[in-house]
């Protein structure tokens, strides 16, 4: 409910007042008792007649809606108009608007069987031991799941880390080669690495290294024990890691770790095979920490979404702490909140906004993180000890775990139990269970004990252990209901089931619409949703009343031999003359118009098509939609006989129908070919001819040998099993709404430049070509828009060129420009009161404001030789593809697209789904770019022939197969929802889902197309190899010694000052040449001396010894020198005619001594 009204025009929003919501009570009995007529004097057949005619499901939404609220449900709604079209006498009170709606008969309450829980127990398997790889008992101590790389981290208690892909394949394992037990781990995304804590130390791993020797680094002494770590997700741009660890103090640490402190050269190591060994004073940063606890610290984490992080202990003074990091560096009061005997783990929900904790007293708290006075809520189910925690954020669920390994989950909303199990396998070793994650892109949860064990989702694994079914008989149509938003599957077994789109529960069930034994072969609504017509086998046509599932008119089956085929085709409203008819194909191939009328009785056959063609009238002809039609035309197609007139009945065998208002309709044929039939004339209008050469093969062995009616004609590989017009439409913003929305953002004083305007158009057309090549849909457009409209606001010249180019700038090929918008844009002198209300009025719907171009329509049809043929309103065919499947080759039997035609979805015989994209062919058909039409994913949906498609929703596909079953489909990947007749209620993606998900009978997976190149990237490819195929001749020219040797000889550069620099810090060499070997031994000298090589040593230099006989302290004869002369005397004497100091002489002494000791000095 929503009840609350709008405060002025400021968009606040109150509660209704006593008196105001007695108004709308008031109002809401007013309505009920004008669309019932309850004043008047007509029976109840004519009121419930003139309801389902008169009234609209829509319209009746909308004006309940303007009372209360946008907020008001459709199944509430839906409920109150089938009560009123069904019985107008009926009492309606306001309280079934709200969810209080009591049927007549009980809804049976949903058994709690494995098919409807949450998890499938049954389907739980073993992932691997704790210890990976290792021969030994362990126990996994701790599990981390990592979204973003998609893979899992978990630590054994003796000290093993190992590492599983998002497959469950183990990929590398170590030993941390630490005596302690590991007590947490977590991931350095920085860092890349893998960080644990034990009773004594953290330690740091490279998983990445590939040698034998793991780069492991210690950090230790700790000054306390560490119990659990998290990492901290930092945003700025550096390359350091944070880790929040608690310690067995109650202690909450910080660490920072750097690049730079995981190196060899800040560890040690006292022996070789030892880890190295950093010590915490050592690092960068150091380490911050406060006592926030009374007790150890059990558990620790880090909340992104509120930018804070929580720890609990078994205290009962501070149980629980949640606070920013920067109460850890000061000592201001932190928030948290005391519970009896603490808290052992705790859990928060990103979706809902709560936290939930849970300890040894069993009960669970949610708490809001703001508030921490009381709890919002509490559950309580459990008889042991709770010991972990984790939450399902998409089905916001709650799985809780105890120590008697018994698990409940919760609904986070609803505060209920939904599902309890226990893990009762008998297994060596330790069986408590120590460690839970929850992977949400996979849906399963992953536990550790002795071993690893996996339990899957049940929408993960399917929703029943068997084939999926929707009937006991093969399905022979499904149709869907636009107006009520509901589905209608018919099976061979005349059995008719009214499904809810949004849940899947049963509504109602036929049972023998047509009779016992009659199949019903055809289904068809009107406009309003709430007439419904049905075929039979037989020939027989029933009209509906949809809300109620009664019977309202019958024609019944008309006699006829026992040749003939009698059954109903194909059914299709149309307006004929202004009035509802029904065009129903069948009958031994006969296309005819029924009325019907308001009036309750007997269908009347109002004409039969006259399948007279006559080529030459077409020329002259024009239909009554006017001259803008797209089949009024002056050029006359191609014919075989160009004056005759022919009795296409009896040459073409119809199979399908295809409705393109006001008046046209198409039927496909067995031959190939398409007529399209003039509804207002009831005459055939053109025939669009597949191949004319094979056809009038076909014709002539048709005429001799079966020329009568009521012999059908054999099989041909052209033959049509589907056909749908594809009507294509665009949506762009309105620039005079931009300019509008954006005029209080421009600076009026600056008036635009001539750049500026040149800028801004460039930026139009930029935005205009965008628009023609993008094929997204109406929702995706819308917000793009929303997201960029303030970014493109243009000058009032631009704007008039904008509208002019609105309506003159259309492509070709006959495309249309609508302007959809809720008010004419206001003159620019208006006032500002009118300009303010305009745009408060369009300012919060911008669908209102965009231009919608529709562009001509193309036809599709599937045929029986696997091919997917378009044609053009001119009977021309545009393109014929294929869809590349597994199984190549199998017919087309269904066709759907999308409400602006954006995606083509086609199946064939084998139950391929296939889905196109063909906005860029529909916006220019003639274009003979192959690129236009692109498939984009094909997956196997059914093991056999599908007969129904359709598209509905944003992304949801509904097929129907002979396989008994109506599956429902997501867009993206294939992913399987669910299938009608399922236990469950399932619930649709809000994202698209990370990996598909396949029924059971289906073990195939999806061919995704490869992403197209842009035109930009298509031009950055350059060629970056040459043609090996061409004979360079220089290159082959024939090579020459000596030619080489001439290439082997460099010539020397003289070296600058800088070379000469740098060749001096170079090693000397070490010459051998005196080890050169001159020549072999002697032969004399035997078998082994003379094999020997010979090596020529030279002999050194020997050093020169003096005489001994001679005194080397006396002198020679011939030397004059004063140095072998008598001691002078003091003062100086003369020497040989020279007066020598006597210091002088004593020198001349020592230097020859030492001639006489080392001779090589006097070299």
């Amino acid at each position: 409910m929503s009840a609350v009204q709008t405060v002025g025009g400021s968009g606040l929003q109150r509660p209704y007042t006593h008196g105001t919501f007695q108004r709308k009570l008031n109002q809401f009995e007013r309505l009920i008792a004008d669309i019932t007529q309850q004043d008047s004097d007509a029976s109840p057949e004519e009121k419930r007649q003139a309801i389902s005619e008169g009234l609209r499901y829509e319209q009746f939404c909308e004006s309940i809606r303007s009372l209360f609220g946008p907020d008001i449900r459709n199944q509430d709604l839906k409920a109150i108009f089938r009560k009123i079209s069904t019985n107008p006498d009926a009492k309606v009170d306001w309280s079934e608007l709200f969810g209080y709606f009591q049927s007549e008969v009980p809804e049976a309450e949903p058994s709690m069987t494995e098919d409807a829980s949450v998890f499938t127990v049954s389907f739980r398997t073993r992932v691997g031991d704790a210890a990976g790889d290792r021969k030994r008992r362990d126990i996994a101590q701790a599990i981390i799941h990592l979204k973003e790389a998609d893979f899992y981290i978990t630590a054994s208690q003796k000290g093993t880390l190992s590492i599983y892909n998002n497959k469950l394949k183990l990929q590398s394992c170590c030993d941390l080669n630490d005596s302690a037990w590991v007590t947490g781990c977590d991931y350095l995304p920085r860092l890349r690495r893998v960080a644990a804590c034990t009773e004594r130390s953290i330690l740091i791993w490279d998983n990445r290294a590939k040698s034998k020797n793991q780069n492991i680094f210690t950090i230790k002494p700790m000054e306390h024990s560490p119990q659990c770590m998290a990492a901290i997700p930092v945003t700025d741009s550096t390359h350091d890691d944070t880790l929040l660890f608690g310690d067995d103090q109650g202690f909450v640490n910080m660490m920072t770790i750097a690049p730079k402190d995981l190196h060899t050269k800040h560890s040690k190591g006292e022996r070789k095979n030892t880890n190295p060994i950093i010590e915490p004073s050592k690092l960068s940063n150091p380490i911050l920490r406060r006592k926030l606890h009374d007790d150890w610290v059990l558990k620790i984490k880090y909340f992104p979404e509120l930018r804070c992080f929580g720890s609990c202990s078994p205290s009962s003074l501070h149980s629980f702490v949640l606070d920013d990091l920067d109460r850890i560096k000061d000592n201001q009061p932190v928030r948290s909140l005391s519970v009896s005997k603490g808290i052992n783990t705790f859990a928060y929900c990103t979706r809902a906004n709560v936290i939930a904790t849970g300890g040894v007293d069993k009960i669970i708290r949610i708490w809001h993180p703001n508030i921490f006075s009381r709890p919002t809520g509490k559950m309580i189910g459990h008889l042991f000890t709770i010991v972990e925690m984790v939450v399902n954020e998409k089905d916001q669920h709650l799985i809780s775990l105890s120590t008697a390994r018994v698990f409940r989950v919760w609904d986070i909303h609803t505060l209920t139990s939904l599902q309890v199990f226990t893990d009762n396998e008998e297994r060596p070793g330790e069986k408590r269970i120590y460690s839970m994650a929850f992977d949400s892109k996979h849906d399963r949860l992953l536990t550790g004990s002795s071993v690893i064990d996996q339990w899957p989702l049940t929408r993960a694994v399917q929703d029943t252990m068997q084939v999926p079914h929707t009937h006991d008989r093969p399905i022979s149509q499904v149709v869907h209901n636009q107006e009520l938003n509901q589905v209608v599957s018919v099976c061979t077994e005349s059995v008719l089931k009214v499904w809810e789109m949004d849940t899947g529960k049963l509504v109602y069930t036929i049972v023998d619409a047509h009779g016992p034994n009659i199949e019903v072969t055809s289904v068809a609504f009107d406009k309003t949703g709430y007439r419904m017509t049905t075929g039979a086998l037989d020939g027989s046509i029933k009209v509906w009343d949809f809300g109620s599932g009664q019977e309202i008119k019958v024609l019944p089956a008309l006699p006829a031999d026992k040749d003939e085929e009698a059954g109903v085709t194909a059914l299709a409203y149309v307006m004929y003359e202004e009035q509802r008819c029904i065009a129903a194909l069948g009958w031994n191939n006969r296309l005819r118009l029924i009325e019907d009328g308001g009036e309750v009785g007997e269908l009347n056959v109002l004409l039969d098509f006259v399948d007279l063609y006559c080529p030459r009238e077409k020329s002259s002809s024009s239909s009554r939609s006017g001259s803008d039609s797209p089949l009024s035309r002056s050029s006359i197609p191609q014919v075989t006989q160009m004056f005759d007139k022919e009795n296409v009945l009896l040459t073409h065998e119809l199979k399908c129908t295809a409705v393109l208002p006001p008046d046209l309709l198409a039927t496909g044929c067995t031959n190939g070919n398409i007529l399209i039939w003039d509804v207002q004339r009831t005459v055939v209008k053109d025939i669009w001819r597949l191949e004319e050469e094979e056809e009038e093969e076909e014709e002539e062995e048709n005429q001799e040998n079966t020329p009568s009616r009521s012999r059908a004609k054999s099989a041909n590989p052209h033959a049509v099993h589907a056909c749908r017009f594809l009507v294509h439409r665009t949506r762009r913003p309105d620039p005079a709404y931009i300019k509008r929305l954006t005029r209080h953002h421009a600076v009026r004083e600056d008036m635009p430049t001539e750049e500026d305007e040149t800028g801004d158009s460039r930026r139009a057309s930029m935005m205009s070509e965008r628009s023609r090549s993008q094929t997204m849909t109406m929702e995706s457009r819308t917000h793009s828009f929303i997201d960029s409209r303030m970014s493109q606001a243009k000058t009032p010249d631009q704007e008039q060129m904008g509208t002019e180019s609105r309506t003159s700038g259309a492509p070709q090929s006959g495309m249309e420009g609508i302007v959809r918008a809720s008010e004419d844009v206001p003159a620019t002198g208006a006032g500002t009161e009118e300009e303010e209300e305009g745009r408060s009025q369009t300012a919060g719907d911008p669908v209102m404001s965009m231009i919608e171009t529709t562009y001509d329509p193309v036809l599709v049809s599937g045929h029986h030789d696997a091919l997917i043929r378009f044609w053009s309103m001119k009977g021309e065919m545009l393109r014929e593809v294929s869809a590349l499947t597994r199984r190549q080759g199998s017919p087309v039997t269904a066709v759907c697209a999308d409400d602006d035609c954006n995606m083509l979805i086609t199946a064939d015989h084998k139950g391929y789904i296939t889905m196109w994209d063909v906005a860029i062919f529909l916006e220019d058909p003639t274009s003979e770019n192959k690129d236009n039409i692109r498939q984009l994913i094909c997956w196997r949906g059914h093991l056999n022939r599908i007969v129904s498609l359709f598209y509905t929703g944003p992304g949801f596909i509904v097929s129907g197969s002979t396989d008994g079953s109506v599956r429902v489909w997501y867009k993206e990947k294939g992913h399987f929802i669910g299938f009608f007749g399922q236990h469950r209620i399932w619930k649709y993606p809000t994202e698209p889902p990370s990996s598909a998900v396949f029924p059971y009978d289906i073990t195939e997976r999806p061919l995704e197309a490869t992403r197209r190149l842009t035109s930009r990237e298509k031009a950055q490819q350059k060629q970056k190899f040459e043609y090996p195929l061409i004979k360079d001749m220089c290159r082959w020219a024939p090579f020459r010694r000596s030619a080489y040797e001439r290439q082997q000889k460099v010539e020397l550069k003289p070296l600058d000052i800088q070379s000469k620099f740098f060749a001096t810090l170079i090693k000397p060499r070490a010459y051998t040449d005196h080890l050169d070997r001159s020549k072999t031994g002697d032969a004399k000298e035997g078998a082994v001396y003379r094999a020997l090589p010979v090596y020529k040593v030279e002999e050194p230099d020997r050093m020169r010894t003096p005489n001994a006989l001679k005194n080397p302290f006396m002198p020679d004869e011939d030397d004059n020198t004063f140095l072998f002369g008598n001691l002078p005397k003091k003062g100086g004497q003369n020497v040989g005619g020279k007066k020598v100091n006597i210091a002088h002489y004593v020198h001349r002494l020592y230097v020859r001594s030492l001639l006489f000791v080392y001779p090589q000095l006097d070299r």
